[in-house]
């Protein structure tokens, strides 16, 4: 950058505030030129997400037995508390030793309070290996819809016999 010129050089002495003053430019009104405003620049703040309320999440995806060793063609009882404010709820199976996932079904609801219901799945497990259970629903809030999940503890089936 030998023969760059990029203009004045920097002063050699530091700037102090009160050393500094602007001018706005003036333009001549007979030269031809016209002034453009320049538009205000809005920038986005973090703004943190609220937290959410007890009847806009998924709260919780348990396991009726918990404590029972489970077998394959044996039902499982999975129950899901969620909010009233969640819906379009989806949830579905995870066999964590292959990857393999599979749609819940239709739950029954039943209505815990006035704020939560127990949306309550019935699922048969087909193959043995540790399970998990993820469910994803639409919950609405004071400041919008807000995508909410829950990913339930594993479980392990065993093959029956």
């Amino acid at each position: 950058m030998v023969a760059c010129n990029l203009g004045q050089t920097s002063p050699s002495e530091p700037i102090d505030a009160q050393s500094l003053s602007l001018t706005p430019a003036v333009i001549p009104q007979d030269s031809g030129q016209t002034v453009t405003e320049t538009p205000f620049v809005i920038v986005p703040t973090n703004t943190p997400v609220p937290e959410l309320l007890p009847q806009e999440e998924i709260q919780f995806i348990r396991l009726d037995q918990p404590d029972t060793q489970h077998r394959t063609l044996e039902p499982l009882t999975i129950r899901v508390r969620r909010g009233r404010l969640v819906s379009t709820i989806t949830c579905s199976w995870v066999l964590q030793d292959t990857g393999q996932t599979g749609a819940l079904g239709t739950p029954t609801t039943e209505q815990v309070d006035e704020n939560l219901n127990d949306d309550v799945y019935i699922f048969t497990p087909q193959l043995a290996g540790t399970y998990s259970v993820n469910c994803t629903g639409i919950a609405t809030t004071s400041s919008g819809q807000r995508q909410v999940t829950q990913v339930s503890p594993t479980f392990a089936v065993e093959a029956k016999g």
